[in-house]
């Protein structure tokens, strides 16, 4: 009967000792579970990071078509300094044509003056 009884405790040794084993394998199970927990919560940390990049990405690439429209503001304004003089310089230009058509005047001035010095020069000769 003490035969049978160590034969019974020792298959009970065996069962819990099996029992021993499937906890450390559930806690091994456990400790993987809780490492898997954390890559994912890395991954979606790592989620996010790609979202930050992507709108810093955009925001880059607003920039970019900011500086641009800047350097368009800048050559229009360049032309519209440029129109500017350009305007200044037609002005010039109508105030030269005043004074070439003043010399014009001032030229069939002197012609007639000139006759009129000859006139007087025959008047004086014939009297």
């Amino acid at each position: 009967k003490l035969f049978l009884m160590l034969t019974e405790l020792l298959n009970l040794s065996r069962i819990l000792t099996e029992l021993f084993k499937l906890s450390l394998m559930d806690t091994e199970l456990l400790k993987l579970s809780l490492i898997l927990t954390e890559l994912l919560k890395l991954s979606l940390i790592d989620t996010e990071l790609l979202k930050l990049s992507l709108i810093d990405t955009e925001l880059l690439r607003l920039s970019l078509m900011l500086t641009e429209l800047l350097k368009l503001s800048l050559i229009d304004t360049e032309l519209l300094r440029l129109s500017l003089m350009l305007t200044e310089l037609l002005k010039l230009s109508l105030l030269l044509t005043e004074l070439l058509k003043l010399s014009l005047m001032l030229t069939e001035l002197l012609k007639l003056s000139l006759l009129h010095t000859e006139l007087l020069q025959l008047s004086l000769i014939n009297n």
